[in-house]
Formats: structure tokens, sequence, C-alpha cells
């Protein structure tokens, strides 16, 4: 994310000595990297770092207005909880989750005004899951090592995702931006009980266009 972060300042840095971009319609491929957050994991750690990439084709609809579809996937990473109990009989339990993420929707944005390097932009459309559940554990009795050993399960799911945010050109064919996206989701558990949760993210994001 650190590295991330620095191209994104360089070349907002660059854009400085470049004339005004205008952007138009056509294909882009995006990258993001941030910070995911669950709304209710039921884990102590609630936020992992996030990463995702996305490709598309926005139409011109307007002096300013471009619209579009989306379509890629993403990975956050894992989240963790540890216990422990102690006594006669004493253990510990692990605990830990990631999620892997593909989805396709609708994607827009417009620019501040004809010559203006920054806009807007929102996206908005459904995303399907994968949640990775393991459970590690280890008990003792008196002192002396009775067992341990690994579970693990994973959930499929799927909701609506929704998101906006701000960028800026750097040139016709490059933007950096920063975006905040919504996840409302459902999914069955390991008894078969239908979860339904909601998380998000903040990332910052390049863009190249083609």
């Amino acid at each position: 994310m650190f590295k991330f972060g620095c191209v994104a300042l360089l070349a907002m840095a660059c854009s400085a000595v470049v004339p005004a971009a205008h952007a138009r319609g056509g294909f882009f491929v995006a990258g993001q990297a941030g910070q995911a957050t669950y709304d209710d994991s039921g884990f102590d750690e609630d936020s992992a770092d996030t990463r995702a990439l996305s490709l598309g084709y926005r139409w011109q609809a307007g002096s300013i207005a471009q619209v579009g579809v989306e379509v890629g996937g993403g990975r956050v990473d894992e989240i963790t909880q540890d216990t422990s109990f102690t006594g006669y009989y004493a253990g510990s339990d692990s605990y830990g989750m990631d999620t892997r993420y593909a989805h396709v929707g609708a994607n827009a944005r417009v620019s501040f005004g004809q010559d203006s390097r920054w806009f807007a932009i929102g996206r908005m459309g459904y995303m399907g899951y994968q949640q990775d559940l393991s459970h590690s554990y280890t008990e003792y009795q008196g002192g002396q090592f009775l067992y341990s050993g690994e579970d693990t399960f994973s959930e499929d799911g799927g909701g609506a995702y929704f998101g906006g945010g701000l960028g800026m050109d750097i040139t016709p064919n490059f933007n950096v931006n920063v975006m905040v996206n919504g996840y409302a989701y459902s999914g069955t558990d390991y008894d078969g009980n239908v979860d339904e949760d909601t998380a998000s993210t903040t990332t910052l994001g390049l863009e190249l266009r083609f």
C-alpha cells in the first residue's frame, strides 16, 4: 500500500507540469489498494488490507460525462482471532478468515468542467464471494499435551456493491483516485443458516485508459 501511494503522489506531482488532460471514453484497467472493514465479522479483528483489479469500457455521454460497464475481482487479507484458557484443562484456539470476490456492474465518471483534471466517479453492481475460514486448536490436561488439530470451511455468497470517489487525470490516459465502497451481501454459514452482512473499503486507485 505504501508503494502504491508513492506512485500516486509522484503522478500528481508530475501533473503540475503537464498540460490539462482531456479524458475520453474507451477501455480502462484500474487497480485499487487500501483497507477493508467488516461491520459484523464476529472476530475481534474487523479490518485488513485489500486489493482489487477491474477492467471495463465507458462511452462518452456528453462533454463531461462517461458511462459504462466493469468486471473484476479482489481479495481481502486474513483477519484473525485468538483465544486461550487456563486451569487443569488449558489450551488455545485460533480463528481466521480471508475473502476473495468477483464483481460486474456499471461505472460512470463526471468531470468538474470541460478543462478540469478533477472528476467524480460512481459504481454499482453485483458481487459474488468466497470466504475461507480456518480454526486451529490445542489442548492440555494437567500440563500434558492432549491433542491439536485444524478445521477449514468455505462459505459462498453474493450481494450488491456501490461506491463513489474523486480522481484527478494526470494525462488523457491515466488518473489517480480515492474510492469508498460499500457491500451488502448474504451467504450460508456452516450450520446452513443465511447470514446477512455489510462491509466497506477505502482505497487509493490508479487507472489506465486505452
